[in-house]
């Protein structure tokens, strides 16, 4: 099963087609972020992303085999047609193997097929990935 980018406004979402227990998506979603480095404590960064479902934003969700092995925050500022996409982590052990980039480019296509057409990168690593491939504004 290929990797997806599913954009999700509820931590209960029903990606998981068998859940072992209530709250799985959200456990698993928080310890991913845990896990990385690079980001806030997941229990910080969802209860941002739970902030933004209140106001219509989205958390994209990388499912690979039945488990979310990436995520990260797509917002709107309300202001302009850009989105800005914060908060991207990639399962432990598939880091380095160039997921991140291949994620980022799945939400890009979701969101372009929305009317997307430009991209604010609010982290060091989504900038680059978006730059390296040129995904930063969609070509007229």
């Amino acid at each position: 099963m290929p990797l997806e980018a599913i954009a999700i406004n509820s931590l209960d979402a029903p990606l998981i087609k068998k859940p072992a227990r209530d709250n799985e998506l959200s456990e698993r979603l928080q310890a991913l972020y845990d896990s990385d480095n690079t980001q806030p404590s997941g229990a910080d960064v969802l209860s941002l992303v739970e902030q933004g479902f209140k106001r219509g934003q989205y958390l994209y969700v990388g499912m690979f085999n039945d488990k979310p092995i990436a995520a990260v925050a797509c917002f709107d500022d309300g202001q302009t047609n850009a989105k800005r996409l914060q908060y991207l982590t990639v399962h432990e052990q598939n880091r380095g193997r160039a997921i991140d980039a291949k994620f980022i480019k799945l939400v890009y296509d979701a969101e372009v097929k929305k009317g997307v057409r430009e991209f604010v990168p609010a982290d060091t690593d989504i900038y680059r990935i978006m730059s390296e491939y040129e995904l930063l504004r969609v070509k007229d």
